[in-house]
């Protein structure tokens, strides 16, 4: 496994992972760097296999052909691509809170009313 490192050997032994924990970051910047410039497009197949969901073909061309996805065709091929960016963004945007959120929330709110209704800054009728 690890080869023994005696006292004398530890200032280099520290030096050499330092120099590797160096190129580690330089190569993680460099794809930080061309996945940040480069947005990527994808075809139904590819959206279907992305999409947390898995919709059907046939679904995503429903959203599609209703305006519900953002798209681009191409008017040569005629092919359908889909940007990822703005599939990321598409869905994040259509999320639906979770039936514990909005029970939570609810809660929270009947709490906060109960106790503005203590202090007296509430009337039961509002």
């Amino acid at each position: 496994m690890l080869d023994t490192i005696t006292f004398d050997e530890l200032p280099k032994a520290v030096g050499s992972i330092l120099d590797g924990l160096a190129e580690i970051k330089s190569i993680c910047e460099e794809i930080r760097g061309n996945e940040a410039g480069k947005d990527t497009y994808m075809t139904i197949e590819e959206l279907c296999a992305y999409h947390p969901d898995h919709p059907s073909h046939q679904t995503v061309r429903r959203w599609k052909r209703l305006g519900i996805i953002p798209y681009y065709k191409d008017e040569e091929t005629r092919r359908v691509r889909f940007k990822k960016s703005e599939i990321d963004e598409w869905i994040a945007s259509h999320r639906h809170m979770t039936r514990q959120e909005r029970d939570a929330l609810r809660d929270a709110s009947m709490n906060a009313r109960r106790e503005r209704m203590l202090r007296g800054e509430l009337d039961d009728d509002e």
